[in-house]
């Protein structure tokens, strides 16, 4: 992937707009609207804008996570937010990661990379953890995800149609659009096409809950058709895959009794699988191809390299991946990248972190009784599903870290010890106690 915006300031005059106006509503719009400026500024504002401050790198992202902060201090609305093993998860991945790789290059500038990875984590989770805490605010957040969406495929369909993508003012995005065998690959704001296809298919679960809702059913269908058009005009094997496999799990829906079951079966045939054929089971990935040119082998390539070198990067990751293999400088697995670049502890915290989320929303769904409620908290379950598919065949970067820690952050709120009776769409905020994503 191509950075070369990073560590230099790039302002254009319509960012430094985007981040004073956006910044400033932040800091006075009621807290159920707090998402919206962090969601804009992500969909319409391309990587290459941000200050560079004595080494220091914020993207105008970063820089309205610090007026989401100001605006938490401001307001004292960190107060009453119970934690939760997720985010201690969470702060120790974090930790590890930036000890692991300052310990590994042994410089103030390993550091201060980690930092900025740790903020990024860290700073966006527990920001939205303050702002999403009840049912009320995760259908708003959804909304306006969904609004969103609209202007978001209106400026893919204008790229796909005259190859000019209109946000490559900002810098960090291509103004011509790239073409692999003959197809468009559009991206908007987006650093890849793969990032813009993987963050609004992991956003289809959440737009199809709304069904359940009747007032909020023509913007389901409004989410999800913009939304798939985005995919589809990405041109890319991953955010169609993920489609495929959250079609897949919101039909598992209907076989919820049976999902321990059926999910070791899937370990048991993946045992089966690697016992009898001739190349170990993650071979799998070289033979998947949705859209010609995909790098089937390549992730293949790059997990096989990684077990077999497990002992060079153990300890605290490795500073390059290049003597892999051709092309395996480029870790486009982030389990993999997890390990490369702060060890196996990092890694492990990282598997840890998601596997309390999804204990999380096991736990949910076994409380629950609105059939509203119910539909959302498995939407959620899907979504996470997706990233986590995701993460085989891609590296996070970009803008894509905010929904990732946004549906993080959502599922911490969302695994209550305690069952509480709720309406299935509360018309105006609650408290925890009101039944909302609650202890």
């Amino acid at each position: 992937m191509n950075l070369d915006y990073a560590n230099q300031t790039t302002l254009h005059p319509l960012g430094v707009l985007a981040v004073v106006v956006l910044g400033l509503a932040l800091l006075v719009v009621p807290r159920r609207h707090a998402v919206l400026p962090l969601i804009l500024m992500a969909c319409f504002v391309a990587p290459g804008q941000r200050i560079v401050v004595a080494s220091l790198d914020f993207d105008l992202l970063r820089v309205l996570v610090l007026f989401g902060y100001l605006r938490l201090l401001l307001r004292g609305e960190y107060r009453g937010l119970p934690l939760k093993p997720m985010d201690y998860a969470l702060i120790a991945w974090a930790a590890s990661g930036t000890l692991a790789y300052t310990i590994l290059y042994g410089s103030l500038g390993a550091l201060l990379n980690r930092l900025g990875v740790a903020f990024d984590a860290v700073g966006l989770y527990f920001l939205l953890r303050c702002w999403v805490r009840d049912w009320g605010d995760l259908r708003r957040v959804i909304l306006a995800f969904a609004y969103v969406t609209v202007p978001v495929a209106a400026a893919f369909l204008y790229e796909s149609a005259t190859r000019h993508n209109v946000f490559s003012i900002f810098g960090g995005v291509p103004a011509e659009t790239m073409i692999r065998r003959g197809r468009l690959r559009c991206q908007g704001a987006f650093p890849h096409p793969i990032m813009a296809g993987c963050f609004f298919a992991a956003l289809m679960p959440w737009f199809a809950a709304l069904w359940w809702n009747r007032s909020d059913r023509a913007t389901a269908v409004l989410g999800l058709l913009c939304a798939g058009l985005i995919v589809v005009l990405t041109s890319s094997s991953t955010p169609l895959m993920m489609v495929a496999l959250g079609l897949l799990g919101g039909g598992m829906y209907l076989l919820r009794d049976r999902l321990r079951l059926i999910r070791w079966s899937v370990v048991g045939l993946l045992v089966a699988l690697h016992m009898v054929m001739k190349k170990p089971v993650w071979h799998l990935l070289a033979r998947i191809n949705v859209i010609g040119g995909s790098t089937g082998w390549h992730r293949y390539h790059l997990v096989d390299q990684a077990i077999r070198r497990f002992p060079e990067w153990a300890l605290f990751g490795t500073r390059t991946t290049e003597h892999w293999g051709w092309g395996l400088i480029d870790v486009t697995n982030q389990y993999v990248l997890e390990g490369v670049r702060g060890g196996v502890l990092t890694l492990a915290l990282f598997v840890v972190t998601i596997a309390l989320a999804f204990r999380g929303i096991s736990r949910r769904l076994r409380l629950l009784r609105q059939p509203a409620h119910i539909a959302l908290i498995w939407a959620l379950g899907v979504s996470l599903l997706l990233h986590c598919a995701a993460f085989v065949a891609v590296s996070y970067f970009g803008q894509i870290k905010l929904l990732w820690y946004l549906t993080l952050a959502v599922i911490a709120g969302a695994a209550p010890l305690r069952q509480q009776a709720a309406a299935p769409w509360p018309q105006r905020s609650g408290s925890l106690a009101a039944g909302a994503l609650a202890r």
